[in-house]
């Protein structure tokens, strides 16, 4: 599935391009609840979604415990774009033959189930190119990310004791894939200006020890405990440059 680029807008100026340029980032992003589908095109969904769906998701979405309905969904989902739904469906559904439908109906899928988890329709049609510009969020509005998602920072690595912690770093936002895409690159202009600070966990195979003092995008597995926070990692990668001393805090 062809990435675009990515919703990145951080206070600290970190700047994110793709090769494909940025036709579609220009335009405003929406949420969920602003009818980005038609109630027509919700239609085609339910009716293509009865065809190739219903052997495992059961007509009412409630298979696999209402993974496609409720509280279960929004915590599987929220706060990222419409497009990690749509690739997950792309990518797994149907069971037996993923990534057989065209990309035009399994939007309409998308847009069925937005229908069935009470997400207004509008008047126009959602489509392929839309996807990355409209968040799943809440209908109270954002929240944190929920805890175990695969996420994305930004942040300043330094040693701390026996381990390594990502500083001054950007709130945790959802990331599509465990390492960047190889049409992505990510460029940290200043140092970061964020807050929070991530203890990172399985960092050694990414030899934190060559970025020690700079700007890094980290991605892995959020895990918020009651006292701090980790990152289970799954990419480092140097974006930027010198932030802070090498020997840490």
């Amino acid at each position: 599935m062809r990435l675009t680029v990515l919703a990145f807008v951080f206070a600290t100026a970190v700047a994110v391009v793709t090769a494909q340029g940025t036709d579609d980032s220009s335009r405003a992003p929406r949420t969920v609840w602003d009818g980005v589908y038609s109630i027509d095109q919700a239609q085609r969904g339910e009716d293509a979604y009865r065809a190739h769906c219903t052997n495992c998701h059961r007509d009412d979405l409630s298979g696999y415990n209402s993974l496609l309905l409720g509280e279960r969904f929004m915590e599987k989902y929220r706060e990222a774009s419409l497009h990690l739904f749509f690739d997950k469906t792309k990518s797994t559904m149907p069971r037996n033959a993923p990534g057989t439908l065209s990309d035009e109906m399994y939007v309409d899928i998308v847009s069925y189930v937005l229908k069935m988890n009470d997400m207004p329709g509008g008047a126009g049609e959602l489509k392929v190119a839309d996807l990355t510009n409209v968040k799943l969020v809440g209908k109270e509005g954002p929240r944190p990310v929920p805890n175990f998602s695969l996420v994305q920072v930004v942040g300043c690595l330094v040693p701390r004791g026996n381990t390594w912690v990502v500083t001054n770093s950007t709130e945790p936002v959802r990331a599509a894939l465990p390492q960047p895409g190889p049409e992505e690159v990510v460029v940290a202009e200043n140092p970061p200006s964020g807050t929070a600070t991530f203890e990172l966990l399985s960092s050694a195979a990414y030899t934190p020890a060559k970025h020690a003092g700079r700007v890094v995008e980290l991605r892995g597995f959020l895990i918020r405990r009651p006292k701090d926070s980790r990152i289970n990692v799954t990419s480092l990668e140097p974006v930027g440059p010198e932030c802070a001393p090498a020997g840490g805090q």
